[in-house]
């Protein structure tokens, strides 16, 4: 296990303690907790479409160089 040392507000502290209390844990259960179920919502979906996205630009094109110039007009 490793130590996570941070701060947080008086008003965040009350509703953490408050809720692990009526969930019968403790306040380093209910964080723990928490942040488990942060990062496995954070998982990302091999399924995504976004990952069905294909390049469209053409050979020759320097969009990954000149990408504001390209999308918003500017520069060269």
């Amino acid at each position: 296990m490793k130590v996570v040392q941070t701060e947080i507000s008086s008003e965040e502290h009350t509703l953490l303690v408050q809720r692990a209390k009526r969930a019968g844990n403790s306040l380093k259960e209910l964080l723990r907790s928490i942040i488990r179920s942060y990062l496995s919502s954070e998982k990302v979906d091999p399924e995504d479409s976004f990952f069905d996205l294909k390049f469209e630009g053409k050979k020759g094109e320097r969009g990954s160089v000149e990408h504001d110039g390209i999308l918003y007009g500017t520069g060269d």
